[in-house]
C-alpha cells in the first residue's frame, strides 16, 4: 500500500510534506508550522480538488514568491525558466510544473504574454514607491 500523496505547503507551495515537531506539523522545505499542535489531518480535503488546482489555490503566494526570484513581480519570463522555478520549488517533474502553471492561468494568477512568456495578472504598484519615484 501507497502513502498518500503530500498536500502543498500552504506557505511555499512544496510537495515535500510534513514533518512533526514537538506536537505541530511543519514543512520539510520552508520549516513553516503548517499544523497546529496535536491537530489532525482531513484527507478528505485534499481528495476534493485536482492536485494542480489545490497547489495554486492553497498557495495564491507561490508565483508571487516565484516570480521574485526570477527578477521581479513586475518581469514577464519565459515558459521554460517558469518551469524550471516551479519544479525546484514544488519538487516536481516540469509536467506537474505546467500543469500548475495551466491551473495559475485558468483562475487569472498568470497571463501569457506571447508564446513561451508569461507574466504575473494585477501586479499592485506600491504605494511607498511609485513608478517613477527616484531613490
Amino acid at each position: 500500500m501507497t502513502p498518500p500523496a503530500a498536500s502543498p505547503c500552504p506557505w511555499c507551495g512544496s510537495l515535500r510534506g510534513v514533518v512533526h515537531v514537538h506536537g505541530h506539523g511543519q514543512c520539510v522545505t520552508c520549516n513553516t508550522n503548517v499544523e497546529p499542535c496535536c491537530g489532525g489531518d482531513n484527507a478528505n480535503d485534499a481528495a476534493s480538488k485536482s492536485q494542480a488546482s489545490a497547489q495554486v489555490h492553497m498557495a495564491p503566494q507561490l508565483f508571487p514568491t516565484l516570480f521574485d526570484s526570477l527578477g521581479g513581480r513586475t518581469v514577464t519570463v519565459t515558459t521554460d525558466a517558469l518551469l524550471y522555478a516551479l519544479s525546484n520549488r514544488l519538487a516536481c517533474d516540469y509536467d506537474e510544473a505546467r500543469l500548475v502553471i495551466e491551473a495559475a492561468e485558468r483562475v487569472g494568477i498568470v497571463l501569457t504574454q506571447a508564446p513561451g512568456l508569461h507574466r504575473l495578472q494585477d501586479v499592485a504598484v506600491s504605494p511607498v514607491d511609485p513608478p517613477g519615484s527616484a531613490p
